[in-house]
């Protein structure tokens, strides 16, 4: 193993572009003049308003070089600030400094589970993603991260707890908007989307923030109603383990259980949403590595747990940030600013950031995707706009959950209900599906079944229900005398489908008609060889090295 397959970063770095540089660093210092108010807000959600800064810092340079994804970016968010608020602020009980050692070491706790699922290989878990949920994720994302924005783009205060509900509490008061903080976000929002169109080399949410900041100061805007960022505190932390009592660690195990499913599964969700639209494959091994690095060293740092930032991601990509260069450049915007430049945000308004933000949205979707969806098949658009819908009405990871089970019902359904086929015989000798070659022709008096899927359990009665049906409808003129089941699509057998095949094959010898397997794969083979032995009366050996010896066997 060398050092890179563990840390792909350093690959990265070794075989950079020097082309990339300009793109990575406009991206770079777009993403960290967005992070710093960011960080700062997620920081006040948990209660410590400096450690969401913190979080956006050293965690970016850790999954820089530990994670898979060119793009993604790190931080502290709404679920992992939620958690915090939540869970850990009780067990404070009110005191500032035991709150911030206990946040911190929840994001150690993190990190360690995370870090050990890695070195297990659990990353097949994100394998339950499908092509539909991400489709419908992104698409959702899209309109949460606009529902969030829109009330500083508006200069109103949104209620509700879902997506939806912020819309609709927008909606009944959008007669109290502030004109000109509405005038600040469309214009930067139009500044993003025309240099995106006509100029993509310019980063436009450079000139947005630029610009904003610039009208604050010259026109008094922050006196005319005009929301913006205010005071930065300036200054870095030290790095230090927390120590926490045992007491401490049973009570933060729970949280830490479900903040690294979490923080997980979005990464995963994110990481691959971003991955499949620039044509990328994700390690989920790799990025349980790399989340888990980020959460130890944001917890090291004094920092939130963090996650995967949909809205952060959408920036450097909307900036133009094309390897993970543009995370390492944002981390070191977001450490000077906190050190020497927190005062030239102070004028930054938030409309701004609501339209810069609004805009990385916009980028995210991909309406062809949908149309592409139902063109395959008209299921899949249905997981798709399951997925949204879920995303919009119940919450971010909610509508991801209710996605995947949709998938999963889907696949369980396809499994207890497969597709078969009858089979006919070519002037070549070979056996096809009648339905789609029209030189396919049934041998009178026999039926050759395919079954296209594992013979178990949930689908036994469904394999023993479609032989009797079509046996039953064959013409009078022609009986069917002997059944051949193709076993070519067959992957695998369990005990029920070997009791099954002895079954029929009782059923149908007691009427006269033989029975047959052909083109078994060698395992699945095995197994059924193995399950008839165990069967009482299990039968004679039944099966074949392809269809046409089983056919002969039967005298066809």
């Amino acid at each position: 193993m060398t050092i890179t397959r563990w840390m792909p970063g350093l690959a990265t770095l070794r075989d950079y572009k020097l082309a990339s540089l300009p793109y990575d660093l406009a991206a770079g210092l777009t993403l960290g003049a967005v992070m710093v108010p960011v960080g700062l807000a997620y920081g006040e959600l948990a209660g410590l308003p400096m450690a969401g800064l913190y979080g956006s810092m050293l965690p970016l340079l850790a999954y820089a070089l530990f994670g898979s994804s060119r793009q993604l970016v790190v931080g502290p968010d709404s679920a992992m600030a939620a958690i915090v608020a939540v869970a850990v602020a009780p067990l404070a009980l009110g005191d500032p400094g035991r709150m911030a050692l206990l946040a911190a070491g929840l994001g150690v706790m993190v990190g360690v589970l995370c870090l050990l699922a890695g070195v297990l290989r659990l990353g097949f878990v994100a394998d339950f993603l499908s092509k539909p949920v991400i489709v419908g994720f992104m698409h959702g994302l899209a309109l949460v991260i606009i529902g969030a924005q829109l009330p500083k783009v508006l200069g109103l205060k949104s209620e509700g707890e879902t997506t939806l509900e912020q819309f609709a509490s927008l909606a009944a008061r959008l007669g109290d908007a502030n004109l000109m903080t509405l005038s600040i976000g469309g214009a930067s929002f139009a500044v993003i989307l025309l240099c995106r169109r006509f100029v993509p080399r310019v980063p436009g949410a450079v000139l947005a923030l630029v610009g904003s900041v610039l009208a604050v100061v010259w026109l008094g805007l922050d006196k005319q109603g005009v929301a913006v960022v205010g005071k930065i505190p300036a200054g870095l932390p030290g790095l230090s383990l927390p120590v926490l009592t045992l007491d401490d660690f049973e009570d933060l195990l729970p949280v830490a259980l479900v903040a690294a499913l979490l923080s997980f599964s979005d990464t995963m969700i994110t990481a691959r949403g971003f991955a499949a639209r620039n044509r990328y494959r994700i390690d989920g091994n790799q990025e349980l590595l790399g989340i888990g690095m980020a959460n130890l060293v944001s917890g090291l740092n004094q920092g939130l747990p963090i996650s995967a930032s949909d809205t952060r991601t959408a920036v450097a990509e909307a900036a133009g940030g094309r390897t993970q260069v543009t995370c390492i450049v944002a981390a070191a915007v977001v450490a000077g600013v906190t050190l020497w430049l927190a005062g030239l945000l102070f004028y930054l308004p938030q409309a701004a950031l609501g339209g810069i933000l609004i805009a990385s949205a916009w980028g995210l979707c991909d309406f062809a995707e949908f149309g592409r969806l139902w063109r395959f098949r008209g299921i899949s658009l249905a997981g798709a706009l399951v997925t949204l819908v879920g995303v919009v009405t119940l919450g971010v990871m909610e509508g991801i959950l209710v996605g995947v089970v949709f998938a999963l019902v889907l696949l369980l359904r396809a499994l207890a209900f497969p597709v078969g086929a009858v089979l006919g015989r070519t002037p070549d000798g070979r056996w096809h599906d009648t339905g789609y070659r029209a030189d396919a022709v049934p041998v009178p008096g026999l039926l050759v079944y395919r079954f296209a899927a594992p013979l178990f359990f949930a689908n036994c009665n469904q394999f023993r229900d479609r032989i009797e049906a079509l046996i039953a409808a064959a013409p009078a003129a022609a009986p069917v005398t002997g059944v051949v089941l193709d076993g070519g699509a067959i992957v695998d057998v369990d005990l029920m489908g070997c009791e099954t095949l002895s079954e029929v094959y009782e059923a149908l010898q007691a009427r006269g008609i033989g029975f047959a397997i052909g083109n078994l794969r060698d395992r699945v083979k095995r197994d059924i060889e193995r399950g008839l032995a165990l069967v009482p009366g299990g039968g004679d050996d039944i099966t074949f090295p392809d269809v046409a010896a089983a056919a002969s066997h039967l005298g066809k």
